[in-house]
């Protein structure tokens, strides 16, 4: 059967889950330019962006067995490519030249009313992730980020000690972090950056 360009998303998903290279090619041609510009608006970085292009279609390609005609290909394609970005950055973000690099970007790119909401949502994130943490691991997470105490006072006026408090904000710290990283959209992400 000729594949031709107008073929369905639907079709041609059926025709590459039987292995056809013509009907990969075409869909490969159609959405690639879409995917690379999500991916370069997600990430600000042209090479990750690429490299997100390549590893969502490699992926459709390897497992074309797999694939299922019904469901919808162009969401399960920008899904993809988020994933991989949302991946890259959540590695990335422990390593300070990327993180100046990305806050650089952010910044000449972003607006003040922009920021401003940012922030809010930042906030409001971040309070939900406070609020899930145990009792006392909360209080002394609030006590140092918030009224700016140090870990001395902080055991000082909780009768425990400075390892404690010490390993307490570790422990709030990282799953903070981790909850702003799931839960955050990217312009929400890249603020994560200011705070932790």
């Amino acid at each position: 059967m000729r594949v031709l360009p107008d073929t369905t998303d639907e079709a041609l998903c059926a025709m590459i889950r039987d292995g056809d290279q013509a009907a990969f090619s075409i869909l490969y041609d159609r959405y690639r330019n879409q995917v690379y510009g999500y991916a370069l608006k997600l990430c600000c970085s042209p090479e990750v962006a690429l490299d997100a292009v390549q590893e969502v279609f490699m992926k459709i390609w390897v497992r074309h067995e797999a694939l299922d005609p019904s469901r919808h290909l162009k969401a399960y394609l920008f899904r993809s490519a988020r994933n991989y970005v949302f991946d890259y950055l959540k590695k990335a973000v422990h390593d300070e030249k990327f993180r100046k690099w990305f806050l650089h970007i952010y910044e000449e790119g972003l607006n003040l009313s922009e920021h401003q909401l940012y922030t809010k949502q930042l906030e409001h994130l971040q309070m939900n992730a406070i609020s899930c943490l145990p009792a006392q691991r909360q209080l002394i997470y609030k006590m140092s980020k918030m009224d700016g105490l140090s870990n001395q006072e902080i055991a000082g006026r909780l009768g425990i000690s400075v390892n404690t408090v010490r390993d307490q904000l570790v422990k709030a710290s990282r799953f903070v972090r981790g909850y702003l990283l799931r839960y955050a959209d990217i312009a929400v992400l890249l603020a994560v950056f200011r705070i932790l």
